[in-house]
């Protein structure tokens, strides 16, 4: 008799629990199918270890400024209207007192003219654009140099703005700093390489050739520019801006790098990196390219807000070993320029390390160079030993087809199989149930 309860008792438990078994089955089985399925929806949302730490100090900052308020407020309380006032508007005394704000410019005002018409007044206030903006200055030979940067498109487009190049050497000054012979002067050749794509500023770039060579005993000088507005569309208002380029201090040059052999065989200018930069991609592409070019070879990355924390530490150890060049150019964003000033970019880079190497390359860090089967950079250069320039093809890669060889290699096949393999079982023991 006690079997027989003891058997009642159980099939009693089992009957009553079988509907809460069922469910809890059929639960883990809908999640199982959509974790399986959703690893092949794109996400829109991701978040990643920079994010959390960005938020972290985010919050951190906030309450340090916090804290840093209340024991502000806190100290000054104690003090006198007049003790508070002088504490507000003191000087530190480590800074500078700060400069004089410049006179307001002379209002004009409407007026009557002789033959009775109404002149009207136009009064402008502010700066629409600068009249020009460097970047750098590179000597070119031992009579020329370049000067790279920006200038105001529609002053470039509505006028005629003109360059003189000066060059001052330091055996022509005396202590007062005083010219004792009249300096050196040319005309300056611009050159716009972005022309048809600039926006408020578009790229410059001034040649000063010389007819003679410059600081030949390394006794040192400055290049001037003298950039003109020309008016830009007034000619009463013809604005010359005297901008000192490049200084040369004593024994600085080094004129053997015009003749001798270049440091590397391929030299590369990266343009302008920006936005959410995947780590994993720069990776791919610094290491495929190091060991395409060799070790005769040398990369300038520009930062223009691209290289955040994750991408640096993908970089950093290809800047330890001499291979990689960063340079932080986040300052141009100021600037309104076509793709980040990347044209004042390759030409900085182009006219500052140009006689550094053979061969230099300007493409962007998605594009992977390729040469023939049988072939080597070297051998496809050599061939081209002749030019001083050329182009390349571009031929754009499948982003919809792996290649067919890799087909089942893959850890999210595996994955899925897996899965699969999971689900029909448990579906085996709920049927069975």
């Amino acid at each position: 008799m006690a079997k027989e309860r003891e058997k009642k008792l159980f099939t009693t438990l089992f009957g009553s629990y079988a509907a809460e078994l069922k469910l809890l089955i059929t639960t883990l089985l809908l999640l199982c199918t959509v974790a399986t399925f959703l690893q092949f929806i794109p996400s829109r949302f991701t978040i990643s270890a920079s994010d959390l730490r960005f938020c972290i100090s985010r919050v951190s900052t906030s309450q340090t400024l916090l804290n840093t308020t209340t024991n502000t407020n806190t100290n000054t309380n104690n003090l006198t209207v007049t003790e508070k006032l002088n504490t507000v508007t003191s000087t530190p005394p480590n800074l500078p007192p700060p400069p004089p704000p410049p006179p307001p410019p002379s209002v004009q005002t409407e007026h009557v003219t002789e033959n009775g018409i109404i002149k009207r007044a136009f009064n402008p206030y502010g700066s629409a654009a600068y009249n020009f903006i460097t970047m750098g200055a590179y000597r070119g030979g031992l009579n020329t140099f370049a000067i790279i940067g920006i200038a105001s498109k529609p002053l470039h487009l509505y006028s005629k703005p003109t360059y003189e190049c000066e060059w001052i050497s330091d055996t022509d000054a005396d202590t007062n700093n005083v010219g004792v012979r009249d300096p050196v002067t040319t005309v300056g050749y611009k050159i716009l390489p972005d022309w048809g794509y600039g926006r408020v500023y578009t790229v410059v770039i001034v040649n000063c050739t010389f007819s003679k060579p410059l600081n030949t005993d390394n006794s040192g000088g400055k290049l001037i520019l003298n950039a003109a507005t020309s008016g830009g569309g007034d000619t009463s208002l013809n604005i010359t801006d005297r901008i000192e380029a490049l200084t040369e201090p004593k024994n600085s040059v080094d004129f053997n790098i015009f003749t001798s052999k270049p440091k590397y065989d391929y030299f590369y200018c990266g343009s302008s990196l920006y936005g959410n930069l995947n780590p994993q991609r720069v990776r791919e592409w610094i290491a495929y390219h190091v060991k395409f070019f060799g070790p005769s070879s040398h990369f300038v990355i520009h930062d223009a807000g691209g290289v955040h924390e994750e991408v640096y530490e993908v970089l950093k150890p290809w800047i330890e070993l001499g291979y990689v060049t960063l340079q932080d150019i986040r300052g141009q964003e100021r600037f309104d320029g076509y793709y980040h000033n990347q044209f004042m970019v390759v030409n900085d880079c182009l006219h500052r390390y140009k006689f550094m190497a053979k061969w230099m390359f300007f493409f962007d860090v998605d594009e992977y160079i390729y040469v023939p089967p049988k072939s080597t950079i070297k051998s496809v250069l050599d061939s081209l030993s002749e030019y001083n320039q050329f182009t390349i093809e571009q031929m754009p890669m499948n982003a919809k087809l792996c290649h067919s060889a890799d087909y089942g290699k893959t850890y999210r096949y595996i994955v899925l199989i897996l899965r699969l393999f999971i689900f029909y079982i448990m579906l085996v023991l709920f049927l069975l149930l």
